[in-house]
């Protein structure tokens, strides 16, 4: 069996090293104030989340992906009603419309989660020795 907390911690926006701090200040997405507003270290592991300055720039290349498969996880719903090419053409619109309302909707997250997986992807998790001594 293998251990889906690294990838559960990415998704919870908790700290890449041990899954159990939490990234953000703010408790959830959606304060637009704090939405960037990161601690410098986790409060559990102390993991320096400030790895150094503009490190957090490559976050876009993670947004821009995550962004795109959430487009493209909305076509098979939009193929399934206009099966037709002329149907799939003449409602183009719609498919914008509705990309356009998921993505104004959860660009906050969106923007939290990129951070999150850029995060990941340079700092190795780790399970701390009572967290083995119980598995």
């Amino acid at each position: 069996m293998t251990n889906r907390k690294p990838i559960k911690s990415v998704f919870f926006l908790r700290c890449p090293s041990c899954g159990i701090g939490s990234l953000f200040k703010s408790k959830h997405s959606y304060e637009l104030n704090k939405i960037l507003d990161m601690h410098e270290h986790c409060e559990h592991c102390h993991e320096d989340f400030e790895v150094e300055t503009g490190f957090y720039q490559g976050a876009m290349y993670m947004s821009y992906i995550i962004t795109c498969a959430l487009c493209l996880a909305i076509l098979p719903i939009y193929y399934l009603f206009n099966n037709t090419r002329e149907a799939f053409l003449d409602n183009a619109m719609y498919y914008l419309i509705a990309c356009f309302a998921i993505l104004i909707f959860t660009a906050p997250y969106v923007i939290q989660l990129s951070r999150a997986v850029w995060l990941k992807m340079h700092v190795k998790f780790f399970k701390s020795k009572t967290e083995e001594n119980h598995l």
